[in-house]
């Protein structure tokens, strides 16, 4: 990397964008939420906080942490479309560096990467994704980092790089990787140390969405605050009192939001070790990444109950794709690895 032409790892998601980078030694990284809507935000309003108004042709844009009216980004289009443009610009922006000329490493799920009835890349696919980054975008009052350069990369396998590196696997060793994100349930199989991808699939319609989308009606009928970011803040810190209550208005319905909040992650659970079991019956080893990994853990150990601790669910598994991108693609020496930031609403789990 120069100082010129630095290289950032982004794995782009539809909840949540996490980019990783390497400054001086060390390997940092970004949890940046999507949450976006149409026009712009007025600045006397704000009180001196960071105003992110957009413009991509003739449309307006603008970044609203905890607005109800901000565009979905849960579904598989969004991989090429407008939101995606603006939300890794807006994440390069999060990392508090001066915008320069940079690269980028991005990411799409494994059956818009692959194509699913031969395991090869589907280089249409992967060029749309070049071009969606690579179109001009403007920023109001502000500098916008130039992408001068697009790389893309299957989604969740490479997430587990640096485990199968060390866990003394050997080349019959089959390990499953399911990345359980926003929008996508992503699995594939790995052989030995990354010697072959032996199979992939993945479901556009099973994902953390299942379980945000429910807690949003929640919140409403609660007279409650029902953005997206507010409604998977509640899901990951719902054993949080103080929390639940600064976001449940209608205190009355905290048990039962909370209730059917741990439903929801039930079913969730249940589909993907379905998912899972169908597609890998007997792996040696599983590896759990992406947003959702935690919500799925305890209902994956049961279906693979005969590996006990060879279920692995990486650490900070959210933004685990984007490190070992960055490590895999770095051109310096790595001394340390920072903590996962989460923008505006607390770290990374």
């Amino acid at each position: 990397m120069t100082a010129t032409r630095m290289k950032f790892a982004i794995d782009d998601g539809s909840t949540n964008v996490k980019i990783s980078w390497i400054e001086n030694g060390t390997l940092k990284t970004v949890v940046s939420p999507n949450s976006f809507r149409k026009d712009w935000k007025s600045a006397a309003l704000l009180r001196g906080q960071a105003v992110y108004n957009y413009t991509i042709g003739t449309t307006k844009y603008t970044y609203d942490a905890t607005s109800d009216k901000a565009l979905s980004t849960t579904h598989i289009e969004y991989q090429y479309d407008d939101l995606n443009l603006l939300a890794v610009h807006h994440a390069l922006l999060q990392t508090g560096l001066t915008p320069r000329d940079v690269e980028v490493i991005v990411t799409l799920p494994i059956t818009q990467f692959y194509r699913p009835d031969d395991c090869q890349r589907n280089d249409e696919r992967i060029e749309a994704k070049r071009r969606n980054l690579m179109r001009d975008i403007t920023l109001n009052k502000g500098e916008l980092f130039r992408i001068v350069d697009v790389h893309v990369m299957p989604e969740s396998l490479p997430a587990a790089l640096s485990h199968l590196l060390n866990s003394n696997v050997n080349e019959f060793t089959k390990s499953l990787v399911i990345d359980c994100g926003g929008t996508t349930l992503d699995m594939g199989v790995i052989v030995g140390e990354f010697d072959d991808v032996s199979a992939i699939y993945g479901n556009n319609e099973i994902g953390v969405a299942m379980v945000t989308d429910a807690t949003r009606k929640l919140l409403a009928a609660a007279d409650s605050d029902s953005s997206y970011l507010v409604a998977n803040e509640l899901i990951k810190r719902r054993h949080d009192a103080d929390f639940v209550r600064s976001v449940i208005n209608d205190e009355s319905q905290i048990e039962e939001i909370l209730r059917k909040i741990e439903i929801k992650i039930q079913e969730l659970g249940d589909q993907v070790a379905y998912e899972a079991k169908k597609f890998a019956k007997n792996p040696n080893r599983v590896y759990l990444v992406g947003g959702g990994a935690h919500l799925i853990e305890a209902a994956l150990r049961q279906a693979y109950a005969t590996l006990g601790d060879r279920v692995v669910t990486l650490d900070n598994p959210q933004s685990a794709l984007s490190r070992e991108i960055c490590l895999y693609h770095a051109e310096t020496e790595v001394e340390q690895v920072a903590s996962p930031q989460m923008v505006e609403v607390g770290d990374d789990e």
